[in-house]
């Protein structure tokens, strides 16, 4: 956050006065410390209508959008003497948002039945939001591929599939990955792992879920009818994937629908989609194989 001298701020729209603190003499020293900190510290005067704020708060929230929320804050203010904690995020339209960790209270004169104000500290935990989200992309998605790990797709698929309308799960399978392997070494192997994720990634965009469920095993679910069409481009694409000296890249493809059904879960379409890849594989790979109403077919 940066520091800035006091000055007065003029709202744009309602002509509402914003104000940093004036500091005494005496409290000077407080509030030069407070230009080299990440809390703002603030009073919101209920009868005034006006919000003041330490002097580096300039440029780190909107005061506009902050100073409406304080307002519209004192039918659920703190009772005299408790203290309120919490999160929010503040920014303007097109610009960065900073989350904020508040921390307020109410000053209450006698026989009142509102505030007289609310005084308290905003704390910029930016940081920490972003960490967080880091740490929570590292526990849903693959560490290499960057698609979503089994457990969490899993989760996701289950979550669609509440809503019954039709879906198709995909199992792909890298064909003869364990001899790419063996071959030309487990960094070449990484890669073409990396290279399908993208391909998959790009073919079925969000909010379409792609999957990593094993060493070499993709999955997908979507809600788009051409599903069969994507998969063919798949597998076009997947010849044309790898570079000379890099072996033959191909992939088996099982698809499965979820026909709208109640009773249909994710454990089920897993099964039926990896059995159709079985049938794929079996037909002599490189190919889709599809179950629908108890019918299996390979193209």
């Amino acid at each position: 956050m940066k520091g800035n001298s006091e000055i007065q701020l003029e709202s744009e729209s309602k002509g509402i006065e914003q104000e940093f603190y004036r500091f005494s003499q005496a409290e000077q020293l407080y509030g030069n410390m407070s230009l080299f900190t990440d809390t703002v510290l603030f009073e919101y005067s209920y009868p005034e209508k006006r919000l003041y704020l330490s002097a580096n708060a300039k440029g780190y929230i909107n005061l506009q959008a902050f100073q409406h929320f304080l307002s519209k804050h004192t039918d659920n203010a703190p009772k005299d003497g408790e203290m309120r904690s919490f999160e929010f995020s503040l920014g303007k339209i097109g610009e960065p948002f900073h989350w904020c960790s508040c921390k307020l209270t109410s000053i209450w004169e006698e026989k009142k039945t509102a505030p007289y104000k609310l005084v308290g500290k905003l704390q910029d935990i930016s940081g920490l939001k972003a960490r967080e989200e880091q740490l929570l992309l590292k526990s849903i998605k693959d560490g290499l591929t960057g698609v979503y790990n089994k457990s969490a797709f899993e989760y996701r698929v289950d979550e669609l599939l509440s809503d019954e309308t039709e879906s198709w799960l995909c199992m792909i399978d890298i064909d003869n990955f364990k001899e790419i392997n063996d071959c030309y070494g487990h960094p070449t192997g990484d890669r073409i792992l990396m290279k399908v994720g993208g391909m998959l990634c790009d073919l079925f965009p969000e909010p379409d879920l792609v999957g990593r469920v094993g060493g070499d095993e993709f999955v997908v679910f979507t809600s788009g009818s051409n599903v069969y069409k994507r998969a063919e481009k798949l597998l076009k694409r997947a010849k044309k994937a790898v570079p000379d000296g890099e072996g033959r890249l191909s992939v088996s493809i099982g698809i499965v629908s979820s026909a709208g059904k109640k009773e249909i879960n994710y454990q089920k379409l897993f099964s039926q989609a990896d059995r159709a890849m079985y049938y794929a594989k079996q037909a002599g790979k490189n190919r889709i194989a599809s179950y629908h109403d108890n019918f299996w077919q390979v193209t």
